[in-house]
């Protein structure tokens, strides 16, 4: 067969235009991949089919997988374990992205917000609501940054900067904690000189922590809105959004809740008779509450990412557990794995050889060894490789691929292109 390499130069263009590409992009999650169905075409003589090389100037080919993590920390009195829980364990999470130079990550914490005026006065509150507090290091002593990168000597300044202390009661910290208004909020402070300016990139995933024992009280967005605004932000691009969660139960004992989700005459009247004593609705009221609208928040944000069920098990962690740093390690390998995956819009339909199967490579490597033909071949499998999207016509990275990283490296799409007879027109 005799191998002819033409660049093409116009494959962004055409994805951008192409209403196929439009109308059908990001309706199939990316671990459902389509069974590969090509049309008919005209029959072409071996020593006439042309292999083309898909490597000239599309950004697309391109991969700087980015993700910008927002932790988003309840600092309420009741925190105090669960935050040193969460501190003790972090290296545990970032591990995925430290020891990957392949993922450039931002990581940023905020807090819960109150809008009572008794918080608002306070001189304890020295950030506004959604604003990325600054990176802190070992001896605890702020600095300029609002954020931790790949710059960053991340063991020396990650546990440090998460650790945003408790915020008491009695000095003004949060009662009523809001979180969905601080998430909201934190979206908007992005421009030229705002607190969280550089925080956010148009292309990177994005993923926001919750840790709390309370549940959202914010009164101006439901769980429903928020998500939608995350959406927006990321351009309705729902596989750059994900949500994670470590929240307390509706059945772990009042110990290890806020006290908004006790059964507590002070919030939950309904519960009891006129003397505050006596429960009078046993059937609802005997286990207490759960962080239902926070619940609620994480199900829409990650609706793509399978069942109600699967999303519970993958997504919401236990706040009181032992074992916190396993989960927190599964959450940042997921989120690395997410952060890796990549589509690859086809501007023309591969066509397959006498056996069934498509002609198609794909090679990751630099400038000059794509050039050459040569590149890391990516194999073509479901785990740890690339597969074909008929319904997309291109092609999904699976997150799992072993990269032999190079500084600059990229993608190159071999292939043969279908000549379509009249009948698949």
């Amino acid at each position: 067969m005799r191998h002819i390499i033409l660049s093409f130069l116009a494959l962004t263009a055409f994805a951008a235009c192409s209403p196929e590409a439009t109308s059908v992009y990001g309706q199939r999650g990316l671990d459902q991949p389509a069974k590969p169905v090509v049309p008919t075409y005209d029959a072409i003589e071996a020593d006439k089919i042309q292999w083309i090389t898909l490597d000239g100037g599309q950004s697309q080919l391109d991969f700087n997988p980015q993700v910008d993590i927002l932790f988003v920390i309840d600092n309420s009195d009741s925190m105090k374990s669960a935050e040193e829980n969460l501190v003790r364990n972090i290296n545990r999470f970032v591990s995925s992205f430290k020891n990957n130079r392949m993922i450039d990550f931002h990581i940023g914490v905020i807090s819960t917000w109150d809008r009572s005026e008794r918080f608002l006065t306070t001189k304890e509150n020295s950030y506004g609501i959604g604003e990325l507090w600054n990176v802190k290091n070992k001896q605890g002593q702020k600095l300029e940054s609002r954020f931790v990168s790949r710059k960053d000597n991340v063991d020396q300044v990650m546990a440090s900067t998460l650790n945003i202390g408790i915020a008491p009661y009695a000095k003004g910290g949060p009662e009523t904690e809001e979180f969905f208004s601080a998430i909201s909020s934190a979206l908007l402070k992005t421009g030229r000189g705002a607190a969280n300016e550089g925080f956010f990139r148009s292309e990177a995933q994005l993923v926001t922590v919750i840790l709390t024992d309370a549940d959202d009280s914010s009164l101006s967005i439901s769980a429903e809105e928020l998500a939608q605004q995350l959406f927006d932000f990321k351009g309705g691009r729902k596989d750059k959004v994900s949500v994670y969660a470590a929240l307390v139960k509706k059945s772990d004992a009042d110990a290890s809740k806020d006290w908004g989700l006790r059964i507590h005459p002070r919030y939950h009247p309904e519960c009891y008779d006129m003397t505050g004593k006596v429960p009078k609705r046993n059937d609802v009221c005997k286990t207490g509450f759960g962080p239902d609208r926070l619940e609620k928040f994480v199900l829409a944000a990650n609706a793509d990412h399978g069942t109600a069920a699967e999303i519970r098990s993958k997504h919401i962690m236990s706040l009181i557990q032992k074992d916190f740093g396993n989960d927190l390690a599964q959450i940042g390998s997921d989120i690395a794995v997410r952060t890796l995956s990549k589509e690859i819009l086809l501007d023309q339909r591969p066509r397959q050889d006498e056996n069934g199967q498509l002609m198609i490579r794909v090679r990751y490597g630099t400038l000059d060894q794509l050039a050459m033909g040569k590149g890391q071949l990516i194999p073509q499998k479901q785990k740890a490789g690339w597969v074909f999207n008929a319904e997309n016509n291109s092609i999904k990275l699976s997150g799992d691929i072993n990269y032999q990283y190079q500084e600059g490296a990229r993608f190159a799409i071999d292939m043969v292109p279908v000549s379509l007879n009249s009948a698949a027109q």
